[in-house]
């Protein structure tokens, strides 16, 4: 039991290190992406969006 135990918390921590440098990664790339549209094109502009004309992440538009 203690092995199982053991076993399912060692898992459980690596996967919570791997989605956290997943989501860590997204979260830099969309301030990164905030952050350049605001200084070379001066529009503030969110690096995801729902739109009238859909979902927008980063550049690309999802119809809805």
């Amino acid at each position: 039991m203690v092995k199982i135990k053991r076993l399912f918390l060692r898992s459980f921590l690596i996967s919570s290190v791997v989605a956290l440098c997943f989501f860590s990664g997204l979260f830099g790339i969309a301030k990164a992406y905030e952050n350049t549209r605001r200084i070379g094109f001066g529009e503030y502009k969110k690096a995801f969006a729902l739109e009238d004309d859909g979902l927008r992440i980063l550049d690309f538009t999802i119809p809805m």
